[in-house]
């Protein structure tokens, strides 16, 4: 009988070890600012508070769109399933991981970070954690969070393209901008173009095409092919978290905002980002495209410099 692999559904050994990197670093600010327990109190409470808006906006959007489906199917006699408790599985280690994220990207920095532009310290912190997890699950890791270099046959030529096409798309949009006068010039420091193509998009591409689409996929196969991609309802689900997750914004002082405009782009991204993981069936093409509309403003900036 073969042994089945071990998953974030069906084991629960790697629960606590996440918790060791971003302990790590509360450890560390109470070390170095053993005063500062009202701040790192109020960074964990932020963080909290943004995946609870982002688990229960994701929820009211998907139930929403499943009441809509439920009223077609209702009219044409179709059958509506129920939940199993695999699926309730599932999207509670989504909500989880959303959790840890939002948490890992509130904590104020320490010293080695402060300096920095940008927050590199959230990032570094999910990819430290992710790398717990997926060398504890490293069996599913391999054959489903697409780690793999080799791509689904057929399918690099249109996520190159993909890439490319969003990459110019984005370049001359904002060359257009700048000689237009709609868009003022700003300098592209060289940690901007190192923040745009390297740890931030990877870790987000890792946890939220990754690691959530394959627990996603798993307790909700795909159930129809789009432009060669296997579909469905996780990555609707990712796509609307994600986009969720750019519209309700928190910064590190708990103040909030809301872009709707920012959230609509990130759910379109994400359904693209979808598109290419399961078409691709790996990571590294949806954090390329992730990357292109980053990198070509960027471009686009230093060309009109």
């Amino acid at each position: 009988m073969r042994r089945q692999v071990a998953d974030p559904t069906n084991t629960a050994r790697w629960v606590l070890p996440v918790l060791v990197p971003v302990a790590a670093v509360l450890v560390a600010h109470f070390v170095l600012d053993p005063g500062g327990w009202a701040e790192v109190t109020k960074s964990l409470v932020i963080g909290a508070s943004h995946a609870a808006v982002v688990v229960l906006g994701t929820a009211v959007v998907v139930l929403a769109l499943l009441a809509a489906r439920m009223l077609v199917r209702g009219r044409q006699g179709g059958a509506v399933r129920v939940p199993t408790g695999r699926t309730w599985t599932g999207l509670a280690v989504v909500a989880y991981l959303v959790l840890l994220t939002a948490i890992s990207g509130r904590i104020a920095p320490l010293p080695i970070f402060a300096g920095l532009e940008r927050h590199w310290q959230g990032k570094v912190l999910d990819l430290l954690w992710l790398a717990v997890l997926l060398g504890i699950l490293h069996r599913w890791a391999r054959a489903e969070v697409g780690l793999r270099r080799r791509l689904e046959p057929g399918s690099a030529r249109p996520a190159l393209i993909l890439i490319g096409v969003t990459f110019g798309l984005f370049a001359g949009l904002t060359v257009l901008s700048v000689a237009m006068d709609w868009l003022p010039v700003e300098p592209v420091s060289a940690e901007q173009l190192a923040y745009d193509a390297t740890i931030p998009n990877l870790t987000e591409e890792l946890i939220w095409r990754g690691v959530m689409l394959a627990v996603l996929v798993a307790v909700l196969p795909p159930t129809r092919t789009v432009l060669g991609a296997r579909v469905g309802w996780a990555v609707v689900i990712s796509s609307v978290a994600f986009g969720v997750g750019h519209t309700a914004l928190v910064d590190l002082e708990g103040v909030w905002t809301l872009s709707l405009a920012g959230g609509l782009f990130a759910t379109g991204m994400g359904l693209a980002l979808g598109w290419v993981w399961s078409r691709t069936r790996s990571v590294w093409p949806a954090f390329l495209l992730h990357c292109a509309p980053e990198i070509g403003v960027d471009v686009g900036m230093i060309l009109m410099a």
